[in-house]
This record gives C-alpha cells, structure tokens and sequence, in this order.
C-alpha cells in the first residue's frame, strides 16, 4: 500500500490517523465506526513485515503464515489466506461466511503458536476466574475452550485475551498490544456475523452460546487491558438476543451453559452502570429468572450475592428511570430509601454460599456496603463524605476486607467493593491500605486493575485542592468522563 494519503474515507474525513489495514480500518472498527474503504487509486500490495516477530518464543500467528512457523524471517503473505480473511470481513451470505469459518479455525489450531495461547488461557487465566473449584469442573475449561474449537469468534476472543495476558506477564508489548488488538478486531467482526446469524433464526444452541461468551470474553480482555471497556455496548446485544429469542420463558436449569454466561453479563451489565444507570440493559424480571436459574458458581466467579445482585439491579434500575424521566423525584427518592432500608437488614448468615468457608460471609459483607454507597450516592452525589452514615459502610467494607489474608483466592472477588470504599474514605492510612490491598490483588491474578486506582486519585486529588470550607463530595462517576469530550466509558470496575 502507498504511504501518501492512504486512509480510509472514514478517517480521512475524521482527520485521524489511519492503520489502513484491509479490507477495513481496525481502528474504525474498534470504535464501532463504520469503514467506508478507500480510494481506488491505492492498491494493497500485501501485508509488511512488523520485524518483530524474530526470535520471539511463542509468536502469534500471522495472517501470512498458515502453517503457524516460527522462522525467524518476516512472513511471506500467502494470498490464499489473505483471500479467505477477506472473505470473512466482506458483505457475503451467511451461509457462504459459516463454511468458511471451519477452514479459518483449523487453519489456528494447526498453529503450534495458537496452541501455546489456548494453553495460557487453560492452565493460568482460568483459574483466576472462578473461586476455587475443582479444575475439572472450572465452567471456564467446561464450556469456553470446547465452544472455541467451534466457533471462530470465540476462538480469537480468547486469543486475544490470552495475548495480552501472556504479554503483560512477559512485558512483550507485541503480544499484549499489536497481537492481541488484531485477534481482538477479528472476533469483534466475527461476533456481528455470528449475531447476524442467531438474528436470522438459523442457529444452534453452541452458535448462540457462543455469542453470549464471546461478549464475556471480550470484556474481560477490557479488564485485563485497561478496566476501561471499549466494548460494553455488546451488552445490549445480548439483552436483545435474550428479548429477541424470548429466552426468559424458554430457558430451563438444564440450559446449564447458558445460564453460566448470561448470569456473568447480568454482573457485567449491573457494574458497567455502577457510573451510569441509563445504560443498563437487563431488565428486572430477565435478571430475576436468570439469577433463579444459576447455581453457586454465580457466586463463586462474581462474588456478589444474588439477593444484593437483585437489588442493587432495581436500584439502578429506578435511577435509569428517575434519569430518563418516567419517575419523578419524589417518587424516586421514596424507593430508594425504602430498597437502601433492605440492604441495611439484609442477613448475610442465611445466604447460600459455594464453600463452608467463612470468608464469604466478610465477601457478602463487602458487596452489601459497596452496594449501600451506591445508592446514597444516587440520592445525593454531593453530600459530604464526612456523613456518619458514608463512613460506617466504608469503614464495615474495610473490616471485612481486613478478616481476608492475601493468601486467600477470595481478595481477588473485591475490587469493586475495595473501590467504593476508597472512593468515600478519608484518612490517608485507609488510603494506604486500599491501594496496598488492590496491588496484592493484582500480584495474584496480573489481569490488571489501572482504571479503579487511576480514578481514586484522581478523586483524592481532586478533594486535596478543594477550599477547607467546601466539604462537598467529589463524585467518581464524573471523573469517568473524556477530558475532551461528553462521552463517557464504561467503567468494569471488577
């Protein structure tokens, strides 16, 4: 491709820098834009050598180099596979993209390169995503990777997640930023044909779920890269395959897979709106019989309990109508209280839990306080962090957490409710101690939590420079807004 004057329409007309790759911009396509091409008068002449994929120990798969080796020579693009990736980002039928997708798979797992990938996420990342279970039953090892081997979409979902784990691990920028951007580019094209298709009404239950986990997959690539998600949004997609599908009366306790992953987004979709409300997507009922349907695992890999999970969901819920306009104030405010009263009296000792350990009861505690914040926050973002009743919960969120030792796997279930606190607390030491207690977290899981520390000092700083006479609060929720801009991003602070 020429040098001069070689972006996409869409870009050119943005006046922003283009990755010209072909057949479409990935950087339209990461922000959801829509690539109108390019010119005619430029030619693709094919892929150029990055240089840096020599002496690498386990090189990602190029698109050039089908046989997945790892010569230390560029790649030499086969035309054959550029072909084909075209073909599966070009406007072709359904039927023709879902005979291609079999070849683009065993063409990856032929890869000795994909192979090392597909291992990472086995033996390290899974474990960290669930409480402690028994291997054999980790529902991550049980429905993603067999659903991988399958469906294409996925399979470069947990690639590029892989990546950037492997990457970050390795401090090799190629893996956790070049490799893992392009698999993560692929799957989100895969993912709206695969959307497509479930749309269509010619699909099966394994495509379908696929969806459902290829979204989750994505997001936690968001919170291992940044805690910032570029991808939220596809959390709506689900809630309208779930509408669209009538899944809230067809689903059963013995669609164990689906309820796993859509349960997971039900969490994802509640902390995606813990900064914004308006964007919740899951309705009340649908969360209801989906929380019905799932069992301790729920637990286990989100740590919040369901009965906190409901009502922390309706809570949101109202303020995304108060916002909306379809509730007024003092209507509003009324049930608000009346749902924080139930928090309040909420008795964590006759919840079900996934172990006999008690430390869950100190996790349930956590949650309930984190959830307590939130709400008096929707009701008043301005009072006074100094408020008895701010502090008692962000001092019971401490306590619970100080009950948990480093060594236990159950810290890694609590950085929204460590965030919270952090958010409302005051003392320098607790201060200390919340940033000490989100490093130990990321030294056992490395899935990164940049954003939630990121944004407490920003906080902090923020009430450092107010007058000593303002005692008013600074809300977080506004420190998540682009400097530059009214948007706002999606926040996965888990």
């Amino acid at each position: 491709m020429g040098s001069t004057d070689a972006a996409c329409l869409t870009c050119r007309k943005k006046s922003r820098r283009c990755d010209r790759a072909r057949p479409k911009c990935k950087r339209c396509i990461s922000k959801g834009l829509q690539c109108e091409g390019y010119p005619d008068k430029f030619r693709f002449c094919g892929i150029a050598s990055r240089g840096k994929w020599k002496n690498r120990e386990a090189p990602i798969l190029a698109q050039g180099t089908p046989d997945g080796s790892s010569s230390q020579n560029p790649p030499q693009v086969n035309q054959s596979d550029v072909q084909l990736d075209d073909e599966l980002g070009s406007s072709a039928t359904v039927s023709n993209k879902a005979g291609l997708a079999p070849r683009e798979i065993d063409r990856l797992l032929a890869s000795a390169e994909v192979e090392t990938l597909l291992t990472h996420y086995d033996q390290v990342i899974c474990p960290h995503q669930i409480a402690p279970v028994d291997g054999s039953n980790n529902p991550y090892r049980l429905y993603v990777l067999p659903l991988a081997h399958k469906q294409v979409g996925l399979l470069y979902a947990v690639l590029g997640l892989s990546s950037c784990h492997l990457g970050r691990l390795k401090d090799d920028k190629y893996l956790s930023e070049s490799a893992a951007v392009d698999y993560r580019l692929k799957a989100i094209t895969a993912l709206g044909r695969a959307i497509e298709k479930v749309g269509s009404g010619s699909f099966d239950e394994s495509e379908r779920d696929a969806v459902f986990a290829t979204i989750q997959i994505l997001l936690l690539h968001d919170i291992c890269e940044s805690g910032i998600s570029s991808h939220g949004a596809h959390i709506s997609g689900a809630m309208s395959i779930c509408s669209q599908l009538k899944l809230e009366q067809t689903l059963t306790v013995e669609h164990k897979r689906t309820v796993f992953f859509l349960g997971n987004l039900v969490w994802l979709d509640i902390i995606r709106a813990f900064s914004t409300p308006e964007r919740l997507s899951f309705t009340q009922d649908l969360r209801k019989k989906l929380l019905s349907l799932c069992d301790l695992r729920f637990e286990s890999v989100n740590g919040c309990p369901r009965e906190i999970v409901l009502m922390i969901g309706e809570i949101l819920e109202q303020a995304k109508a108060h916002t909306g306009g379809s509730l007024e104030a003092t209507e509003y405010e009324k049930s608000l209280h009346k749902l924080v009263r139930k928090l309040y009296l909420w008795d964590s000792s006759r919840c079900f839990y996934p172990s006999d350990d008690p430390l869950w009861l100190s996790v349930a505690g956590a949650f309930r306080h984190a959830c307590i914040l939130r709400t008096w926050r929707l009701l008043d973002a301005t009072k006074s962090a100094d408020e008895a009743h701010i502090q008692k919960s962000v001092t019971s969120i401490l306590d619970s957490l100080a009950n948990i030792p480093g060594s236990s796997p159950l810290i890694e279930l609590l950085v929204m409710p460590l965030f919270m606190a952090g958010a409302d607390c005051l003392s320098p030491h607790s201060r200390h101690y919340i940033l000490l207690r989100l490093e130990e977290i990321n030294g056992r899981s490395e899935m990164g939590i940049a954003a939630p520390r990121t944004l407490l000092e920003k906080v902090w700083h923020a009430r450092a420079q107010r007058p000593k006479h303002d005692q008013s609060n600074v809300p977080w929720m506004l420190l998540t807004h682009k400097a530059e801009s009214a948007h706002q991003d999606d926040y996965l602070i888990i």
